[in-house]
C-alpha cells in the first residue's frame, strides 16, 4: 500500500517549538523571517532563503535543528560533503542571528530578498485579500521511483489564499528584472511544468489537503493566519500568476522584462515586444496562455518597482503598473 504524503506537524511538535528560543526569535522578528511547513518539519526562511531545518524527536519530546556550515562561516561546502550540514541548538541560532543574515544578505540574491519583501508586506497588511500561507513550495513524492515517472518539478514560489469563503488559491512565480526570463528556469519551464502540474490533477489529488494541513499547522503555531478552518475552497483548479518586479530597461531603448517576457511567450510582436525568441515560444507549444480558452492560462502582473521600493501590500489585488488578466 502506498504510503500517504504528509504535509504538516503534530501539535507536540508545535508545543514543544513554542516553548524554545527560536519561537521567540521569530516572534520577535515576524518582519523578516517566515516558517515554512513541511512534511514533518519545519524551515525558517530568511529572505526566502532557509536558515534552518527544524524537526522534532518524538522519543525525547525534543527540538532538533540542522543548519548549513555556510551560515556559521561563512564558507561553502560541496553538497557531497556530509559534514555540510551542521546540528545546532535552537539557542543557539538566535545568539549567532545576526551572523546567519549577515552570510544569507550576501547569499541571496535580488530575487530571493525581493521575493521574501513582496510575502512579508502582503502578510503585514490586514486589508491584503490574500495571505501568503508557503514560500518555495516543492511537490513531494512518496518515493524515488514516483518522483522519476512525474518527469517534472512542481515548484511554486508563493502559495496564496484569498481570506475570504469559498477560498482561491493562487499559485506565483516571481521574476525580477530580465535576467531570469530566458534560459533553462525561465518562463518555457515553469509553463512546461505548470501545464502537466494541471494535466496529472495534482492540486484536487494532493496540493488542496496540504494546504488545509498548512494552515492547520500554521494555526498551532501561533501564526496569525487569517483564514477560518474548515478551508471552502471556491474551484477545482488554482489560479496561476507570474509576477515581474523591476520591469525596468536597463539601458535606453533597450526591451522591458515585460517586452522580453512576450518574445518568449507568443508568435507575434505583442506588449511592445521588440525581439521573438529564435528557439520554441511558449504559444507554439502550449497555446495563448493569456486566454481562457487555452487549456492552461495565467494572470502576468508588472511592476517598476525595485527592491529597494517595494510598496506592494497586497500580492494579487495591489498597485502593479500592468496588469493582463487571462481574456
Amino acid at each position: 500500500m502506498k504510503k500517504k504524503i504528509i504535509r504538516g506537524i503534530s501539535t507536540d511538535f508545535a508545543d514543544a517549538f513554542k516553548q524554545t528560543e527560536l519561537y521567540k526569535l521569530y516572534e520577535d522578528h515576524k518582519d523578516e523571517l517566515f516558517i515554512g511547513v513541511r512534511n514533518n518539519y519545519l524551515n525558517l526562511y530568511y529572505n526566502c532563503d532557509s536558515i534552518a531545518k527544524i524537526k522534532y524527536k518524538k522519543r525525547d519530546k525534543k527540538i532538533d535543528c540542522e543548519i548549513d556550515k555556510y551560515y556559521l562561516d561563512g564558507n561553502h561546502y560541496n553538497s557531497k560533503n556530509k559534514d555540510k550540514r551542521f546540528k545546532i541548538e535552537p539557542k543557539d541560532i538566535c545568539i549567532q542571528y545576526e551572523k546567519i543574515k549577515e552570510y544569507s544578505n550576501k547569499k541571496a540574491t535580488t530575487e530571493k530578498k525581493a521575493q521574501s519583501k513582496l510575502v512579508l508586506l502582503n502578510n503585514e497588511n490586514s486589508q491584503s485579500n490574500w495571505f501568503c500561507i508557503d514560500v518555495e513550495y516543492t511537490k513531494s513524492f512518496n518515493n524515488k521511483a514516483e518522483k522519476k515517472e512525474a518527469d517534472f518539478n512542481a515548484r511554486f514560489d508563493i502559495i496564496a489564499l484569498s481570506k475570504m469563503k469559498p477560498h482561491k488559491v493562487a499559485l506565483i512565480e516571481l521574476k525580477y528584472g530580465s535576467s531570469a526570463i530566458g534560459g533553462k528556469s525561465g518562463i518555457y519551464k515553469h509553463v512546461e511544468d505548470f501545464c502537466k502540474f494541471c494535466e496529472k490533477g495534482y492540486f484536487e489529488k494532493q496540493l488542496k489537503q496540504e494546504i488545509v494541513e498548512i494552515v492547520k499547522s500554521q494555526k498551532e503555531l501561533g501564526i496569525s493566519v487569517p483564514i477560518e478552518l474548515p478551508i471552502e475552497f471556491d474551484v477545482l483548479t488554482p489560479e496561476f500568476y507570474f509576477i515581474t518586479l523591476n520591469n525596468n530597461a536597463e539601458k535606453e531603448n533597450a526591451s522591458t522584462p515585460m517586452q522580453t517576457m512576450a518574445g518568449y511567450l507568443f508568435n507575434d510582436k505583442r506588449w511592445g515586444c521588440k525581439k521573438l525568441t529564435t528557439k520554441d515560444s511558449v504559444e507554439k507549444m502550449f497555446g495563448d496562455i493569456t486566454r481562457k480558452d487555452n487549456k492552461f492560462f495565467a494572470t502576468f502582473l508588472f511592476s517598476k518597482a525595485t527592491l529597494e521600493n517595494i510598496r506592494i501590500t497586497d500580492i494579487i489585488d495591489g498597485a502593479y503598473d500592468e496588469r493582463i488578466l487571462p481574456q
